[in-house]
């Protein structure tokens, strides 16, 4: 499902993070196979116009 909002690329990294350590032939594994190529195209057509990202918890 192609994300199309700001807040949906909150999400889809969450849920990517989330599944970071899932065996990669598992369900979840597919998922963040996904979730990556969703994110990445999110990034490929919008990232002009993305706000800046928060800066790393110190």
């Amino acid at each position: 499902m192609p994300i199309t909002s700001e807040r949906e690329l909150e999400r889809a990294v969450q849920e990517f993070q989330r599944l970071a350590d899932a065996p990669e032939e598992s369900a979840d594994g597919r998922r963040r196979r996904d979730l990556d190529a969703d994110i990445k195209a999110y990034y490929a057509t919008c990232a002009d116009t993305l706000r800046p990202a928060k800066p790393p918890a110190t």
